[in-house]
């Protein structure tokens, strides 16, 4: 079987051809990213911090990134720092869980560059809840879940 030739050189092009049609595929299948546009929403990503007791929450979308921090952690409220890489026109976050009688609160703007925002927030007593956040930035709007596991700090 090896002695044929045709048979030899089948072996060695096949995984090449294999490897550059995947590549060839992707460059010209996939979505390319583009800038955010006035009027669009955008969902960021939680970071894997956001899952830990870390006591700090990445959110991120492409350049665009927020970081949440509890700052003071009582039983029955939270103050949350929020700070952006860009400057925000507004900042709305509260919990979300199936019972919820309290709307979300707006945000409000501790530096003169719009990057720091602070908020407090009664804590539900639903163990389960989540944390709802939205933002607009450059007319865009940007808005994440994340679980409150962060929020319990390690001494």
């Amino acid at each position: 079987m090896f002695t044929n030739k045709h048979v030899v050189v089948a072996m060695l092009v096949a995984p090449v051809l294999a490897i550059l049609a995947w590549f060839a595929i992707d460059y010209f299948l996939a979505e390319r990213p583009h800038a955010a546009k006035p009027g669009g929403s955008y969902k960021l990503v939680a970071k894997s911090n956001c899952r830990y007791d870390s006591g700090q929450c990445d959110l991120e979308n492409g350049d665009f990134g927020l970081t949440l921090q509890p700052t003071e952690v009582t039983s029955a409220s939270v103050a949350l720092v929020m700070t952006s890489r860009f400057p925000l026109q507004q900042a709305t976050i509260g919990f979300i869980d199936d019972d919820s009688q309290q709307p979300p609160s707006k945000m409000a703007r501790t530096t003169a560059d719009a990057t720091a925002w602070t908020a407090t927030l009664e804590i539900p007593t639903d163990s389960e809840s989540a944390l709802g956040i939205a933002v607009t930035s450059g007319g865009a709007t940007y808005f994440a879940e994340v679980p409150t596991t962060f929020l319990t700090q390690n001494p």
